[in-house]
């Protein structure tokens, strides 16, 4: 039922006020929309015969959602989601801040457009966008068009379920296909050449010890930067790979997530040459810590910048990128190291399950499915060498 109420305005004229509700948001909060209306009668009768009809009229469009869908655009409710996700907690925080960071390219193509003129042509043609890089940023892969595509059907679903639009035009849409480049993993050779010339370098030992966690326990770029002191037991030669450390873009900062899996929490044991390198790398931390002073933030990681933030993703890997150019060395990226220590276990018989256990997947299948290449080629070694021993066993029988 519409709420009337009159008022004097600026003018001295006689207005109405007519405010209807339009249901209730997430925290349960009504919803209300307001009008103000000047009847052009003068007698009493007809000026509560025009109020009255026009209350009725602005509230039969706001049930209706006419104007709701009307008024409201893509950008306000997609806001009012990622807001209704932070109070309710329910959406992993990784997730969150990956919406979030979604805003910086959803929103000048979405976000301006009411929220009801937006169909599933209109969608589709947004996820080509982004697989084309139209908008002058990189072309996004299928799994990260995937990304933007959840992230646009959540909000519609938000939008569903408050009322601002009766379907989500996210269904059948397609995000294409990208060519995954081949794997071409550091050979052991370059390997051990970078860590010479680290050595040779003088090279920070923040470096080193990140590069020599990536190559010895194949780490994801993330669990390194987010190894804290506590994570490491020197007695055991352990450290406790429980957490990530993320950056999606300047709007969400560093922040730090739960592993990819549950398999990815995992304890490895941490070889003698990073435990050497581990009271170098505090005493230069602590070196750091006094000489800013009160500028340090504590955060227990090993990795960090001038002032004890943690180090951003990125920085690893431009840092690494310009010393290979400058030393005339071969620069695969940092997940390469990931690629290398697989292959080389494989090679080396270890089993799958032990291998997957390592590097914290979810089950042996998954690095089965990644490693296929590399486990056929170590399988069919075992089989050639199996057959090289009864041929050797035969030609020994004969003699």
């Amino acid at each position: 039922m519409a709420q009337i109420s009159k008022r004097i305005n600026k003018n001295g004229e006689e207005v109405y006020k007519i405010r209807v509700s339009c249901g209730y948001d997430y925290k349960g909060r009504q919803k209300t929309k307001t009008m103000t209306f000047k009847p052009q009668s003068t007698s009493k009768k007809k000026i509560e015969k025009e109020v009255t009809k026009a209350a009725v009229l602005f509230e039969e469009k706001w049930n209706s959602n006419e104007m709701v869908r009307r008024s409201v655009k893509f950008a306000e409710i997609a806001d009012e989601y990622l807001q209704y996700e932070t109070d309710k907690g329910k959406l992993k925080t990784g997730s969150l801040e990956v919406y979030k960071g979604l805003r910086d390219r959803t929103y000048p193509y979405l976000g301006h457009l009411y929220i009801d003129k937006i169909k599933r042509s209109t969608i589709q043609k947004f996820i080509l966008y982004l697989a084309k890089g139209a908008d002058g940023k990189q072309a996004l892969k299928q799994k990260t068009q995937k990304n933007y595509l959840a992230f646009v059907s959540n909000v519609f679903n938000y939008a569903v379920k408050y009322e601002y639009v009766q379907d989500n035009p996210c269904r059948n849409i397609d995000v294409t296909e990208t060519t995954n480049k081949e794997r071409d993993p550091y050979t052991i050779d370059e390997e051990v050449a970078l860590l010479q010339r680290f050595d040779e370098r003088n090279v920070p030992v923040h470096y080193k010890v990140f590069f020599m966690l990536l190559m010895y326990l194949g780490l994801r770029k993330g669990e390194a930067l987010a190894i804290e002191w506590k994570d490491i037991d020197i007695q055991s030669k352990t450290v406790f790979i429980h957490r990530n450390s993320q950056y999606q873009n300047a709007s969400t900062g560093i922040y730090t997530t739960a592993p990819k899996t549950k398999g990815s929490i995992r304890n490895l044991r941490l070889p003698q040459e990073i435990i050497d390198l581990l009271p170098q790398l505090k005493e230069e931390q602590e070196k750091t810590m006094l000489a800013v002073g009160d500028n340090w933030v504590e955060y227990d990681r090993l990795f960090t910048t001038w002032n004890g933030e943690p180090m951003r993703p990125n920085r690893p890997y431009s840092w690494l990128k310009k010393f290979c150019e400058r030393e005339d060395l071969p620069f695969k990226g940092l997940h390469s190291f990931r690629h290398a220590l697989v292959t080389n276990l494989v090679h080396t018989n270890t089993d799958v399950a032990t291998v997957s256990s390592i590097v914290g997947h979810s089950n042996p299948n998954i690095t089965l499915g990644i490693y296929t290449h590399e486990i056929k080629e170590a399988t069919a070694a075992g089989c050639d060498a199996m057959s090289n021993l009864i041929l050797q066993a035969k030609e020994k029988a004969k003699s």
